[in-house]
């Protein structure tokens, strides 16, 4: 049995962004702001176990058609783990102030155990969020392997079935660090962009939370020899675009993640990589 006074506030930080989860019943969410947490958490949600609360749809935003759905009620965005067409009431509800800084994870399940703690939200509702945040100006999530290579960073980009498990795999058996070989987050800093790795793994469960700039980028697909192609501006802005995930539902969260692309596709070369699924392409990659 886990003690709750040991764990009043755990705090993630995954990319960069930190979200602070608030176990003490005794404090509101609009209470949050003022009771001294530091000024680097992104986020602060309290959770309430045991229920969840009915709420009116005002505007809805964006419907999966199966595991999430984002819609607006009472002023605020509230984000559920099921369709609005399921019929059925959701498990989860995250209940976020209009500004994304505080809000309240509403949960069905009473239980008060370790597993709550490794991720207080669970899928899709964790990533959803994390889109959220890094759209307000702070970076992407793509659908990417990355790789850190004594210090050169590596970053393979495909949807489901073009190799990026496969590139982990060849990596790790050489030696290199994988961030994540399915989700990895964006950012710019200091003049640079910089990926980090996410515990949202693909099929490769040897995963790094760390972070370091890119060097290059490139665009994986199959092929029966090694060969890289530079892709440069409007062409790389699409394929990095395609294998993101967009804030569909947000105007200028799009809008951000255009320009956002687009600086990277400017600022670090890309490629697209036809590759041969053994270490050949190490080599040919190093070279």
């Amino acid at each position: 049995m886990v003690n709750k006074e040991e764990y009043r506030k755990i705090t993630s930080e995954i990319g960069g962004i930190r979200i602070s989860f608030l176990f003490d019943e005794s404090q509101h969410a609009d209470e949050i702001k003022d009771n001294g947490y530091d000024n680097s958490t992104q986020t602060r949600l309290r959770i309430h176990h045991g229920y969840v609360p009915e709420m009116n749809i005002k505007e809805r935003a964006f419907d999966s058609g199966s595991t999430w759905a984002l819609y607006r009620s009472g002023g605020k965005y509230v984000l559920q783990n099921d369709s609005l067409e399921s019929g059925s009431p959701p498990d989860t509800l995250v209940v976020l102030e209009p500004d994304f800084k505080s809000g309240d994870i509403y949960s069905r399940n009473n239980e008060f155990n370790q597993n709550l703690f490794s991720d207080c939200l669970g899928y899709p509702l964790n990533q959803i969020l994390m889109i959220i945040l890094l759209s307000l100006g702070k970076g992407v999530l793509l659908h990417a392997c990355g790789i850190d290579d004594g210090g050169y960073g590596y970053l393979f980009l495909g949807n489901s079935g073009h190799g990026k498990s496969t590139m982990a795999r060849l990596w790790f058996e050489n030696q290199a660090t994988v961030l994540n070989d399915d989700r990895i987050i964006v950012r710019e800093k200091d003049g640079r962009f910089w990926m980090y790795g996410t515990p949202w793994h693909g099929d490769f469960k040897e995963l790094s939370l760390k972070g370091l700039p890119i060097r290059k980028i490139f665009f994986l697909r199959h092929s029966e020899q090694n060969s890289a192609v530079p892709r440069k501006g409007a062409e790389a802005v699409s394929m990095l675009l395609t294998r993101s995930f967009p804030p569909l539902w947000d105007k200028k969260g799009m809008e951000f993640t255009l320009k956002f692309c687009a600086e990277l596709a400017k600022k670090v070369p890309c490629y697209e990589l036809g590759f041969v699924p053994d270490e050949s392409v190490l080599d040919f990659l190093k070279d």
